[in-house]
């Protein structure tokens, strides 16, 4: 990937990973998974175990890729390729890789609005955090397009949040200072938002489920939060509070 193909808000991406003292490239790799703790334990201990995969598997904005590197792990006889749109993320993520004993079979360099593989190629896509910082329109268009018939995504760490609530949040909240400060998208959308994406996709089923367990929330603010959402009814949540949610879509 040619630099010059990058958009500011990718140019972004790959100056953070540069640079970044936690997760850039000269950080360890210890204290860059230490970063990524609460989804990392959250796939580790509440997803994973209950995934049966085979096949051709595709991690989009993989960043530093332990999402790739455990599903490697546990399914060693799949083809994991580990993409994100900032080249030196995924040099990180050769080293995370390494570091915890994986091989990735392949890294490519490439943005989820333009997937750079063949129509119906992969039994799997998945995705922590990612889609929320792409195009969601084209990135799940573009995820359909190469996923086989009965292909399935998996996508954790998106958030739903109100459309007020997603003002504010992304004016005034971490989103909207991580936007300014770094010049990274950070997307906010509905409930409603997210299903009509992948409806629009061509994805014949899609489940939204909640994830507010505050075990896996370890920000005291967060923590703090969560523990009160999670003695809410699910349609409350839905209609009037943030929470981050978990989606599995079929082709």
């Amino acid at each position: 990937m040619l630099p010059a193909s990058l958009i500011k808000a990718d140019l972004a991406e790959e100056q953070f990973w540069k640079t970044d003292r936690r997760q850039g490239l000269k950080a360890h790799p210890i204290i860059s998974l230490i970063v990524s703790r609460d989804p990392l334990f959250y796939f580790y201990e509440r997803i994973l175990p209950e995934l049966e995969l085979k096949g051709r598997i595709l991690e989009i904005g993989g960043g530093t890729c332990w999402l790739s590197s455990f599903v490697k792990s546990a399914f060693p006889e799949t083809c994991v390729i580990a993409t994100d749109v900032a080249p030196t993320a995924l040099v990180k993520g050769s080293q995370i890789s390494g570091f915890m004993g994986t091989t990735i079979d392949y890294f490519i360099a490439c943005k989820a609005e333009h997937l750079p593989f063949e129509n119906d190629f992969f039994d799997y896509v998945i995705g922590s955090s990612v889609l929320h910082h792409t195009c969601p329109e084209k990135s799940i268009r573009q995820i359909f397009r190469v996923l086989k018939k009965d292909g399935k995504y998996l996508g954790f760490g998106e958030l739903a949040i109100p459309r007020v609530l997603g003002y504010l949040w992304g004016r005034f909240g971490v989103a909207g200072h991580r936007e300014k400060e770094l010049g990274v998208k950070e997307g906010e959308y509905t409930f409603a938002q997210w299903k009509t994406f992948f409806v629009k996709a061509g994805f014949q089923e899609t489940r939204l489920d909640l994830d507010k367990d505050p075990e896996y929330k370890q920000h005291w603010f967060i923590h703090l939060y969560y523990k009160f959402a999670s003695r809410m009814p699910d349609s409350l949540i839905r209609r009037c509070l943030a929470t981050s949610i978990i989606i599995n879509a079929s082709k």
